[in-house]
């Protein structure tokens, strides 16, 4: 047997077969970070959004955002459009860490140097205090698709993530797939969720047996300047990168009583320091859900303690939608702080 033959059509063989499946990586371009690949009607196709939502922040259609974590990814953005007259982006991401939110966001920014509007969630991710934050979850984020150099992604797409991601465009394209998510990057994540169980909500909110919880307003507060909160520097820095003619609305989202309470010293006081940051910034108001009430004290109106339901997103949406147009929302359950 020429065994040397062998070995080199086998190695043929796997460089051909190599070849071709970066190849069809290439032209499907999952990520659409691709300077070359042929122009189809790509969506968002991976089920990590770290992978998914650069490409929806190039996306020059939009002049809006949404940046947060799963506690403002319900928060519609055509809704959000329909009342503004802007096109709105969500590009807010399960668990993100505030590096990952400040990331994407310089992203959206170096391709939208002019939004109209950003609504960013100020949610306990940076309210975290006296502790070494993490970068990142245990989901992959890729640096490289942050940057603003398209080439130096090629090195980055032949592996199988990648080979999985082009077979879902494949089938998106050929209308066997729906698009994990939309073009503006929005998916009603509770659709997935199992039919409602109120018993097992409340086992959730609760831990146990539901308790009574008395409303508590948990105004901004400066109580304690000994707390660090060593995040909200980059908050700062943020607000400071954004253009002095963009809106921003700091939204404190509606997390359910049971978790307020026992973390009420700690959202005072970092309400107080967020107060700040938006006072030395023209432009800046703040949407704040973050106390005890009678819509975080209802227990129909979420799915666990961090998580609401659409109907309570909706609300939200109609009140960024009258702050936005310079009204002042309403009602027991908010505080606007223009």
């Amino acid at each position: 047997m020429d065994w040397l033959g062998y070995c080199r059509r086998l190695l043929v063989t796997a460089l051909v077969l190599a070849a071709l499946l970066y190849g069809f990586i290439i032209v499907l371009d999952p990520y659409q970070n691709v300077p070359f690949a042929p122009s189809a009607a790509r969506a968002p196709i991976s089920t990590n959004q770290r992978f998914s939502y650069p490409a929806v922040a190039r996306d020059p259609r939009f002049d809006a955002v949404i940046i947060g974590t799963s506690t403002s990814r319900l928060i519609e953005p055509r809704a959000l459009g329909a009342a503004s007259g802007a096109q709105v982006a969500n590009l807010a991401m399960n668990s993100a860490t505030a590096y990952e939110q400040r990331r994407i966001y310089e992203l959206f920014l170096r391709h939208h140097p002019a939004p109209r509007f950003v609504v960013l969630g100020v949610d306990e991710t940076w309210c975290v205090h006296d502790a070494a934050p993490e970068r990142y979850t245990f989901r992959d984020f890729p640096e490289w698709m942050y940057d603003e150099d398209p080439w130096n992604d090629l090195g980055y797409l032949f592996n199988d993530k990648a080979l999985e991601d082009a077979v879902r465009m494949a089938e998106f394209l050929l209308g066997r797939r729906e698009a994990k998510y939309r073009p503006d990057g929005y998916r009603d994540f509770t659709a997935d969720f199992p039919p409602y169980d109120a018993a097992a909500v409340r086992r959730r909110l609760y831990g146990g047996a539901p308790r009574p919880i008395a409303d508590a307003a948990i105004l901004p507060s400066r109580e304690h300047p000994e707390w660090r909160f060593p995040l909200l520097p980059a908050l700062a820095d943020l607000l400071a990168a954004t253009p002095a003619a963009t809106r921003v609305v700091l939204l404190f989202p509606p997390l359910h009583a049971a978790y307020i309470e026992p973390r009420a010293a700690l959202f005072a006081e970092c309400k107080g320091r967020v107060r700040d940051l938006a006072a030395a910034r023209p432009g800046t108001s703040i949407l704040d859900y973050l106390f005890v009430s009678p819509l975080t004290r209802n227990d129909d109106n979420y799915w666990d303690p961090v998580h609401f339901t659409r109907a309570v997103s909706a609300r939200v949406t109609r009140d960024l939608a009258t702050a936005l147009a310079g009204g002042t929302p309403t009602g027991a359950a908010v505080r606007y702080l223009p």
